[in-house]
């Protein structure tokens, strides 16, 4: 599977974000909420999202929305079905180390399989 992050692959239109936010499961963790509703599609999509109150300055926020973006890439295949997300960074995110977070999305897409295989 391809590690790279096409547009196809990111939520842009406001439609998407106000369906996400209305209809979507939440999966609210230490660093990182995640707004998630299944799709039509044959692939997931993302947003990322890094406020100035939770994650800092522009340097911090973009270093936050990166990593954000590297663990979807990395992690394609953690996802069985194929969906549209938002992930938020909660406050604190830019304090806490790259593993810290990746234990925490990792645990947020078992959440999601397994609430997914549920309904």
């Amino acid at each position: 599977m391809s590690e790279s992050l096409s547009p196809k692959e990111r939520i842009r239109k406001q439609k998407d974000f106000s369906l996400l936010y209305r209809k979507g499961n939440r999966f609210n963790g230490r660093y990182i909420s995640l707004i998630y509703l299944p799709n039509d599609l044959n692939f997931s999509r993302l947003a990322a999202i890094a406020s100035i109150k939770n994650a800092g300055n522009a340097v911090k926020r973009n270093k936050v929305r990166r990593w954000i973006r590297t663990l979807f890439r990395r992690n394609k295949e953690a996802l069985k079905t194929s969906l549209d997300i938002i992930a938020i960074a909660n406050k604190g995110i830019h304090k806490a180390s790259w593993k810290m977070v990746q234990d925490e999305y990792l645990k947020a897409t078992t959440n999601i399989n397994i609430k997914s295989r549920v309904v």
